[in-house]
């Protein structure tokens, strides 16, 4: 078996809450544009800003509506994660389970933030519950695949992968994921097939093409190798995962110079884990 990548969890994303939308019932405390800005706030990537606006939406109650409130507190729980105040972010994930049993929403981020505390064995159970509930959520199929992935368990990875990509054809993250389990078996032909179909569903997958370069790689091919990491760095400069992967490739085609360049730019973007980035 070969090595996961110091991408994989790049490629293996983590999704997120769902995004809230403005109620449809006229009787909700929150109203009109009030509540549009509020739930955009909830929304925001930053998560002092998400955890501000997420408790707005709480705090109104939101017309009673469980499964909007659910998804308020799991949104909030996930950017407490994010600041690492886990033990808020837990209560919040419990609560939006709580507050929505038979959805999808709180089961699956709180499966997402068991999978951070590295137990498996919570994530998975919030997983499968989730696929009960919403049996036909391919996002769900591809989580639990992402679990199996990073406990190791790739031949289990692959029907969870297959089955989200029978649900909806067209997501670009299913195929990197299936390409990344294949890949770390030793398939590559299969993985650079499914990252070639990623990537022609979302061109600017960054991670896709750095997968895509790891496989060439894997086979000898050192030059498509760094066209997919240098094409990766274009889409995102500032992606220290790209510069340690072509660092690795410059150095198996006798380029040590640039190599050493690639390490240096790493270090400058991720000073604080420069043991990080060592050719391999």
């Amino acid at each position: 078996m070969r090595r996961l990548s110091r991408c994989v969890l790049c490629v293996v994303t983590l999704w997120g809450a769902a995004a809230l939308a403005a109620p449809a019932s006229t009787s909700s405390p929150l109203s009109g544009a009030q509540s549009g800005a509020q739930m955009m706030q909830c929304n925001s990537p930053d998560p002092a800003k998400a955890i501000l606006g997420c408790t707005a939406v709480i705090r109104a109650g939101v017309g009673g509506q469980n499964d909007l409130l659910s998804a308020a507190y799991s949104t909030r729980g996930t950017a407490y994660q994010k600041r690492g105040q886990d033990d808020l972010a837990l209560a919040d994930l419990n609560q939006a389970v709580k507050l929505d049993p038979k959805g999808s929403v709180g089961l699956r981020s709180r499966g997402d933030y068991y999978i951070a505390q590295n137990d498996f064995a919570h994530a998975m159970e919030d997983y499968n519950q989730a696929i009960a509930n919403n049996p036909k959520g391919p996002e769900l199929f591809i989580q639990r695949g992402n679990a199996y992935m990073i406990n190791g368990d790739f031949m289990h990875a692959l029907p969870d992968y297959e089955q989200a990509i029978a649900l909806n054809p067209k997501l670009a993250a299913a195929y990197a994921n299936r390409g990344e389990a294949y890949r770390t078996q030793g398939d590559d032909d299969k993985a650079i097939a499914d990252f070639d179909q990623a990537l022609r569903i979302e061109p600017k997958f960054v991670s896709a093409f750095v997968s895509r370069g790891l496989a060439e790689e894997d086979k000898g091919d050192s030059t498509k190798a760094i066209e997919d990491f240098t094409q990766a760095i274009r889409l995102d400069p500032k992606y220290v995962t790209a510069y340690d992967e072509r660092a690795s490739a410059y150095e198996h085609s006798g380029a040590h110079d640039k190599a050493m360049a690639d390490i240096a730019q790493a270090i400058k973007l991720d000073p604080q884990n420069p043991d990080a980035h060592k050719l391999q």
